[in-house]
């Protein structure tokens, strides 16, 4: 980031908040021009980036674009989507 020394940890992680913070409040302006009346917001955006592309791109691929140091914890976190998605229709087989 520019104007910020990334060496003053508790400076940076501030910057970062507040960054954060700015960026979801135009994502919830974007939301409500668009007609979307649901929470939105960075973190959401990730996991639906993650949930809707996770069986169509490479674990490499995605493990760069988290910006994930270790593969594992990539697979880690694609595999959340992949339980959330199969526990649904499951249930619905065993509530028949």
């Amino acid at each position: 980031m520019e104007g910020v020394d990334i060496d003053d940890n508790r400076l940076f992680r501030t910057r970062i908040k507040t960054t954060t913070r700015n960026f979801n409040r135009r994502i919830e302006i974007v939301a409500e021009k668009g007609g979307i009346d649901k929470k939105i917001s960075m973190h959401i955006a990730r996991h639906s980036f993650g949930n809707i592309s996770g069986d169509k791109l490479p674990i490499q691929m995605l493990q760069k674009l988290y910006r994930h140091s270790s593969v594992t914890t990539t697979i880690l976190y694609q595999f959340s989507f992949l339980q959330n998605q199969t526990e649904e229709p499951l249930g619905r087989v065993r509530d028949f």
